[in-house]
């Protein structure tokens, strides 16, 4: 899937008290570029925000206290901030140029959705924002980062880069573990022994382990490498900052030998042909809202790595290791960064639908496109790889009325690869949903979800049909 630039540009943020003693937020957002149109710096949409209820509700993110409902209600209220809709008297706005523009691409065209955010708003979880789809209702296809045709990348003011050529053949990916003293103890041999699993199922990979690593080991293993992975903690050191609500801070991996500040670590990796930086210890994306580069992936991005995803809350393990298979099989397919993560989200998504765990890494991007790799040397494992990490089959609808019918997919003949279906009802079901129908299953793995308010009258609900296994 090629992608196509909607540039979304904040500005003017500032965070303010008033009379009544609250903490306001304030900036203007407008659209730089799409598919669809811009516009001009006069039509930028005014904002403003409880920068204190915004906090709140966040730090429930944080702490896993959301239920669904308000996961949407906190979503919308993102997306509110930064796709609002046009202002009265103007001919276009931001919600409605996002939406022209995924009108007018192609169906097999995605949209990039690179966000230019002052340091105040960077710092929020932009990843959650939800825009009701036409047909209404509460589903969670209304999260932009789970639709495979768009993808969220957060975009840093540089230069633009010198274009990369693509890595071809084998992905060489080296994986530093490290438990450092002082901060709790962490289950690096069962990290290990998953992403290990992860990296033994997909051939087209060739991994590199650094146990216990140091910051000297990591140098002398990296050249040569398109991945850097780091499985271990992130910290991040936070201090009140000057204005109201807001904090400055430091970002660093902690590696066995002591703490590598963002500067250093991109010091070490910039030049060696590292395409990709993956950082799975929690809060490696943090930043602060005062200094662009306190926080560790743009820190990365600064040093011309091409692509940094990082983790901006704590995640759980059956996610992250979901996650890393989909990802790296997306890669090793030859799909584009944002298509793998994408394909990431939408495996944590599955594995635990009921959590936040899909909206924490962030994608920062950038190169100009995200087609870092041109997947495995052995064109079979390649067209494999792509094949399992593109099926993600999501439906939703009000109600089925009496004789209509919902299928998920309809497969003649499955021998192998990964489907993922989701469909969702939010009314009465009086006619028929399928999640899947298989004339022949004889391989491969399928994952049927549904989710259905009310079974009327007459009405049926299956997961899967089957004709013939085996």
């Amino acid at each position: 899937m090629d992608y196509r630039d909607i540039v979304i540009e904040a500005f003017e943020a500032e965070v303010t008290r008033t009379p009544d003693k609250r903490r306001a937020g304030h900036f203007k957002v407008r659209v730089l570029h799409s598919p669809a149109g811009e516009m001009l710096p006069e039509q930028a949409v005014a904002v403003t925000y409880d920068e204190k209820q915004l906090q709140a509700t966040l730090g429930q993110l944080e702490r896993r206290e959301l239920q669904r409902a308000n996961l949407i209600a906190l979503g919308r209220t993102l997306a509110m901030l930064l796709l609002p809709p046009k202002k009265t008297g103007d001919s276009t706005g931001v919600r409605e140029l996002l939406a022209t523009s995924l009108a007018q691409i192609d169906p097999d065209t995605g949209l990039r959705v690179r966000l230019c955010l002052p340091p105040t708003l960077a710092v929020l979880p932009w990843e959650y924002m939800y825009v009701d789809r036409a047909g209404g209702g509460e589903g969670m296809d209304g999260f932009l980062v789970l639709d495979p045709r768009v993808a969220l990348v957060r975009h840093e003011t540089l230069p633009s880069p010198a274009p990369l050529p693509t890595i071809t053949g084998d992905i060489k990916v080296i994986v530093a573990l490290a438990s450092a003293m002082g901060l709790p103890e962490l289950d690096l041999e069962k990290e290990r022994t998953d992403l290990a699993l992860v990296f033994k199922e997909q051939a087209g990979i060739q991994s590199v382990y650094l146990d216990d690593a140091t910051l000297d080991e990591v140098q002398a293993a990296i050249p040569g490498a398109g991945i850097f992975h780091f499985a271990g903690h992130g910290v991040f050191t936070r201090q009140m900052g000057d204005l109201p609500g807001t904090y400055t801070g430091t970002g660093a991996l902690a590696l066995d030998d002591g703490h590598v500040n963002a500067e250093q670590l991109g010091i070490n990796l910039q030049g060696n042909g590292v395409r990709l930086a993956v950082l799975g210890g929690c809060k490696t994306g943090r930043r602060d809202s005062i200094s662009v580069w306190s926080g560790i992936a743009p820190a990365l991005v600064k040093a011309d790595i091409p692509a940094v995803v990082a983790n901006q809350y704590t995640i759980l393990d059956k996610c992250a290791i979901a996650f890393s298979r989909q990802f790296y099989r997306a890669l090793v397919g030859g799909l584009s960064i944002e298509r793998a993560v994408t394909a990431g989200r939408i495996a944590a998504y599955n594995i635990d639908p009921d959590g936040r765990d899909w909206g924490v890494p962030v994608l920062y991007l950038r190169a100009e496109h995200g087609r870092l790799f041109a997947g495995a040397t052995d064109e079979t494992v390649r067209q494999q790889a792509r094949e399992v990490a593109e099926v993600d089959v999501n439906v939703r609808v009000r109600e089925v009325a009496a004789g209509g019918k919902v299928l998920g997919v309809e497969v003649r003949d499955m021998l192998a690869g990964k489907l993922a279906i989701a469909i969702e009802v939010a009314d009465t079901v009086y006619g028929e949903v399928v999640g899947a129908s298989f004339d022949h299953l004889g391989g491969g793995e399928t994952h049927v979800r549904t989710d259905v308010d009310t079974v009327g009258k007459n009405g049926s609900v299956t997961g899967v049909k089957l004709d013939q296994l085996g």
